[in-house]
C-alpha cells in the first residue's frame, strides 16, 4: 500500500508537467527530454558498473551532449553516431584489457543509441512532422497499452512466462496490449477523427502496441543482466528514469524511423 501511495501521488505530481511538455512542445520538449539523457546516462552507467563493466564517468556528459547534437543537427545524425563510435575506440586502443575491452566498447556504443540517439529521435517527430500533436497521441496510446495489458495479464493471464527476461508478464496481456491500439484506432475512424491522418495513427498504433512493449522487455533485458530491480530509485514508487521511459524510447524511435522512411517513399 505505501509503494502504491508513492506511485499515486508522483503521479498526480509529474503527469501534468509532461502533458504539458508534450502539449506546447518547443522548448519545454526538449528540455524534458534532456533530462531523460542525463539521467538515463547515469542510471545507465550505474547499471553497468554493477555488472562490472565499468563505462568511465566522462560517457556521463557526453551521451547528453550526443543528444543535443542530435536534436539540432539530425540530418548529420550517422556522423554524430561516427564520432561517438570513435570516441569510445580510444579507450581500449589507449588502454587494452584482453577480457573486458570489447564488451565494454559495446556497452558504450549502446548507451550512445538508448541515452541520446532514441531521446532525440522523439524530440525530432515534433521538429519534422505535422500534425504537432503526433507525439502527446502516442504517449497517450502507450499509456492505454499498459495500462489494458496490465489489467487483462491480471485478470486473464494464464500463459506466463512468455519471455525468460520478464517471467510475469503474461501472453494474454501482451496480445491484449497489443491489440488494444487498433480497437480505438477502428473507432476513430468510424467516428471521422481526422486531428491525425489514419496512417501516421496506424503508425502510433504499431509503435504502442507492439515497439513500446519490447521497449519494456529490453529495459528488463538489461536490469537482468545487470542483476538490479529498478535502474535507480530516482521516482518514489515507480524505480528509475530509465524504467518510466523503457517503452517511449524504442515506440518513439521506432515512430521517427517510419515517418522518415515513408517521407522518402512519398518523395520519389
Amino acid at each position: 500500500m505505501k509503494e502504491l501511495g508513492q506511485r499515486i501521488i508522483v503521479s498526480v505530481i509529474f503527469i501534468p508537467f509532461l502533458v504539458l511538455a508534450l502539449y506546447f512542445e518547443g522548448t519545454p520538449l526538449l528540455l524534458m527530454f534532456l533530462m531523460l539523457s542525463i539521467f538515463g546516462a547515469q542510471e545507465y552507467i550505474c547499471m553497468m558498473r554493477k555488472a562490472e563493466i565499468k563505462i568511465a564517468w566522462p560517457w556521463f556528459g557526453l551521451y547528453p551532449l550526443l543528444y543535443t547534437m542530435f536534436v539540432f543537427f539530425p540530418e548529420h545524425a550517422m556522423h554524430i553516431i561516427w564520432l561517438g563510435v570513435f570516441i569510445a575506440l580510444i579507450e581500449p586502443l589507449v588502454y587494452w584489457h584482453e577480457d573486458k575491452s570489447v564488451p565494454r566498447l559495446m556497452a558504450i556504443v549502446f548507451g550512445l543509441i538508448y541515452t541520446a540517439l532514441m531521446p532525440a529521435m522523439i524530440v525530432n517527430i515534433s521538429r519534422q512532422y505535422q500534425p504537432k500533436k503526433i507525439l502527446l497521441a502516442l504517449i497517450l496510446m502507450i499509456w492505454i497499452v499498459d495500462t489494458v495489458a496490465y489489467f487483462v495479464g491480471m485478470r486473464f493471464g494464464k500463459k506466463r512466462n512468455i519471455t525468460p527476461v520478464s517471467p510475469k508478464k503474461s501472453r494474454e496481456g501482451f496480445i491484449a496490449g497489443g491489440l488494444a491500439p487498433f480497437v480505438i484506432l477502428f473507432i476513430l475512424y468510424v467516428s471521422g477523427f481526422s486531428a491525425i491522418p489514419m496512417l501516421q495513427m496506424a503508425l502510433i498504433a504499431i509503435a504502442a502496441g507492439i515497439f513500446g512493449q519490447i521497449g519494456d522487455l529490453l529495459e528488463s533485458m538489461l536490469k537482468r543482466f545487470c542483476k538490479v530491480k529498478d535502474s535507480s530509485r530516482l521516482i518514489p514508487g515507480h524505480g528509475g528514469m530509465l524504467d518510466r521511459t523503457d517503452s517511449i524510447l524504442l515506440a518513439g524511435s521506432f515512430l521517427y524511423a517510419a515517418l522518415a522512411v515513408l517521407g522518402k517513399a512519398w518523395l520519389r
